[in-house]
């Protein structure tokens, strides 16, 4: 009676097996080029348990009376187990989304941190679904401090990431249309996050409600203006090593390639330098100043 019950719990894994690759194939494909991953990280758990299975299905059939297809699957699907698993065993954490602050239907989840080093991302939560907004600046290594706020009505979103490798203040459109229509609420209260900083250490970075450009604050060193499809505009006023303010504030200009994408993405630059003014003439501007300044030397 034991030895019917094994076999029929053998036979059993073995076609729950067979079933997953098609199933993993469909879960792949389903969100292949979409911004869409699984939740609950359903699809690295299918793979893993279709590994599991390949691991525990030859020893619980020893000592049954098998048909020799079956035994010989089994001994195949054992030994590829044992080959293909520690791919996956040192790729898995990198493949895993690690979920580390959540507000309403938004979540942060972390992708990397082995093999790559970790990423985070904004997403929405749709069915079986997160459907992802955009990279968040900062590692996000100390899970515990993150702070995420969501306004709604406004359609904007602040996260601030405070890890190992230093303090990142995020403020970022979760509602285009909502977020360029308030573009006067929200350019306000990003001037007033960015006066009302106590460490001047953090890296700030706005996406700008009028035009979604990205204005990024290099703690008091930098402030960088990017945009789609344009240059990157930076205005420098401390030497990056020393920390010393130069004697005249550069203004440079970088064009950007990158190769790849996310955690694993590989940039390559050309910069030069576009002009240079007295380093009395060009204070430490608000993001809107900031922008404002940028934009009128694009148009000399």
């Amino acid at each position: 009676m034991k030895g019917t019950l094994r076999y029929k719990i053998c036979l059993c894994l073995v076609w729950v097996q067979l079933a997953l690759i098609p199933i993993v194939y469909l879960m792949m494909w389903v969100v292949d080029g979409t911004p869409y991953i699984w939740r609950w990280n359903l699809l690295s758990w299918a793979i893993l348990t279709g590994y599991l299975i390949g691991f525990i299905a030859l020893p619980l059939s020893r000592g049954l009376d098998k048909p020799k297809l079956l035994k010989w699957w089994l001994r195949i699907d054992f030994v590829a187990t044992l080959l293909l698993f520690p791919i996956f065993f040192f790729t898995f954490p990198c493949l895993k989304e690690y979920y580390i602050a959540k507000k309403d239907n938004y979540v942060l989840y972390r992708v990397g941190g082995f093999l790559a080093a970790p990423t985070i991302y904004l997403g929405e939560n749709d069915g079986l679904f997160i459907k992802k907004i955009r990279s968040v600046e900062g590692f996000g290594f100390v899970d515990s401090a993150l702070d995420l706020t969501i306004d709604n009505h406004n359609g904007y979103c602040k996260i601030h990431v405070r890890d190992i490798s230093g303090s990142v203040i995020n403020v970022l459109p979760i509602d285009s249309a909502f977020y360029h229509q308030h573009q006067n609420v929200v350019a306000k209260r990003i001037d007033s996050l960015f006066n009302s900083r106590c460490d001047n250490d953090e890296r700030l970075i706005f996406v700008m409600p009028k035009d979604f450009s990205v204005i990024e604050y290099g703690d008091s060193s930098w402030i960088r203006l990017s945009s789609e499809n344009s240059p990157d505009i930076e205005l420098q006023y401390r030497d990056l090593m020393s920390k010393n303010v130069l004697d005249s504030i550069v203004v440079s200009i970088t064009i950007t390639n990158y190769y790849g994408e996310d955690s694993m993405r590989v940039e390559s630059c050309e910069t030069k330098d576009l002009m240079k003014f007295p380093k009395d003439s060009v204070p430490w501007m608000s993001p809107t100043e900031a922008q404002r300044f940028i934009n009128d030397l694009k148009r000399r």
